[in-house]
């Protein structure tokens, strides 16, 4: 659980939802604090999705160590990001048949809810955002320029998530694309095909295994969506089978993925 004044001083809609949720106990409890016309919220406003950024290093057994949130989180926050991430297993880096350490960069969606112990607690959606895996601990010069958004599809409002398997060389130019989803080929998706690929020809990804550059295939989404600044949409996502297709392949580019299932845990 999570005390309240660690996110007070986290961000500005933490802090209205903390005063919300404070007035309302106070008016409940027929405690002193409701006399305080600035903690008391008619209404209370629920924070958007919260993020909280760390990185760590997977070991070849699916272990995470060197645990780094954030530093300009709380220091409480850290503690139990640290505390938590430590109990998850990562399918580990893997390149024919060997495993190796592989560092992440992840990002943690949760979401603050009333605790009835009282203050509130952080549910995790979600984890997203691994940096590419398989590398050396040097950083790679890593480029991938987006698609532009064809015209007429965006005129008529029409958003797709196109998923393709990219064959890399040694140098990181990539040799093969194959489109893996949508499996239909309609007028739109083959305009968004032809700028997709268009992008892809201008990327450069290279992949090292212990510091040994390699040629392999990596699954490469991408997302063309109209977005309205007053309401943003949901991102759009490819069926998780999709992602599931990519295992048949022997020359998948090493990755960890996180097997321990966090949606709706407490941070």
């Amino acid at each position: 659980m999570c005390d309240l004044f660690e996110l007070w001083v986290f961000e500005v809609r933490v802090r209205r939802f903390c005063a919300a949720l404070i007035g309302i106990s106070a008016i409940a409890a027929g405690s002193s604090m409701a006399a305080k016309p600035q903690l008391v919220v008619a209404k209370p406003v629920m924070p958007k999705l919260l993020q909280f950024d760390f990185k760590a290093i997977v070991q070849p057994n699916g272990t995470v160590t060197d645990i780094q949130p954030d530093a300009s989180l709380p220091e409480t926050i850290q503690a139990m990001i640290r505390k938590r991430v430590a109990t998850w297993r990562y399918r580990p880096s893997q390149w024919q048949g060997e495993a190796n350490p592989a560092p992440i960069a992840q990002t943690i969606n949760a979401v603050a809810e009333p605790s009835t112990q009282g203050g509130f607690a952080l549910r995790i959606e979600e984890v997203t955002g691994q940096i590419r895996q398989g590398a050396s601990a040097k950083d790679l010069l890593v480029s991938q320029p987006p698609p532009d958004y064809p015209i007429e599809p965006r005129r008529r409002g029409v958003s797709a998530i196109l998923v393709y398997g990219v064959l890399y060389d040694e140098a990181g130019k990539p040799v093969q694309v194959d489109l893996v989803y949508p499996t239909g080929r309609d007028r739109d998706t083959r305009r968004f095909d032809e700028f997709a690929r268009k992008a892809i020809a201008q990327w450069h990804v290279p992949h090292e295994f212990a510091g040994v550059p390699i040629s392999c295939r990596a699954n490469a989404p991408i997302t063309f969506q109209v977005t309205d600044t007053d309401s943003p949409p949901e991102p759009l996502r490819a069926q998780p089978e999709v992602s599931a297709s990519f295992d048949k392949y022997t020359d998948t580019c090493p990755a960890t993925k996180l097997e321990t299932v966090v949606k709706d845990t407490i941070l």
